[in-house]
């Protein structure tokens, strides 16, 4: 739930990184991190876990459109570690959310996806979680960033439709994406460790996540444009 610090001038919205364990929540934070001019950002807060650390630190983007003509956007952003962190502890995470990145490992091998049943059951945690919440996962901003695109080989088959002799070939990804996709969500392909994809997905998010703030806060749903190639304080890969 977004707030306003009015001694600041801003408003703060916490953006959640969620996914399988080891899909790249962390690289995508660090990446952001570091590409963040440091007058911009806060510190990077990391607590260990088992396999991965939980992640967060705060930035407020100087490119972005004030709300209400006097509220900077200040993002925060977080990763929720995988199913190794207790259900109960990632609901805390995951309380309050404004939107959410989720990252999928799309690593393949033999032509197959390593990780499919992980991802599709991660999918699966992150939409009871926000529903035990009270979230409508409908209308929350949430994007689907593909990771691990550097790791892939061949396609995959879906039996025949109705009126066809053959299999249709369907990549691995689109498989992957008719399992955690129906609705049809913004998804971007990354390859995190290499900085591709990363600020793309940020973009994509912060851009649905204005339109409602322009709403909550100013009464209209028009969308705001993102000065992403602007030489301010967004960040660029």
């Amino acid at each position: 739930m977004s707030f306003i610090n009015t001694k600041a001038g801003e408003i703060g919205v916490k953006v959640v990184y969620f996914g399988p364990a080891l899909a790249g929540k962390s690289t995508n934070i660090r990446t952001i991190h570091r590409k963040t001019r440091p007058a911009l950002r806060g510190r990077l807060d990391e607590i260990a876990g088992d396999l991965e650390p939980m992640l967060s630190f705060d930035f407020a983007p100087d490119t972005l459109p004030r709300i209400a003509d006097r509220y900077r956007v200040r993002l925060h952003l977080v990763t929720v570690p995988g199913p190794v962190m207790s259900p109960v502890s990632r609901k805390l995470v995951l309380k309050g959310v404004d939107a959410v990145v989720f990252v999928a490992d799309t690593q393949e091998e033999g032509g197959e996806l390593v990780r499919f049943e992980d991802n599709v059951e991660s999918m699966q945690q992150l939409l009871t979680m926000l529903d035990d919440l009270g979230v409508d996962s409908a209308v929350m901003p949430m994007v689907l960033q593909y990771n691990k695109r550097d790791l892939v080989e061949g396609p995959a088959l879906r039996p025949p439709e109705s009126g066809h002799s053959q299999p249709i070939v369907l990549s691995t990804l689109e498989a992957l994406d008719e399992a955690i996709n129906p609705n049809g969500l913004p998804t971007i392909e990354a390859i995190a460790t290499q900085g591709v994809g990363v600020m793309d997905t940020l973009r994509v998010v912060v851009k649905d996540l204005l339109e409602p703030l322009r709403a909550e806060y100013e009464g209209s749903g028009d969308r705001y444009p993102i000065a992403a190639g602007s030489s301010g304080g967004w960040p660029r890969v």
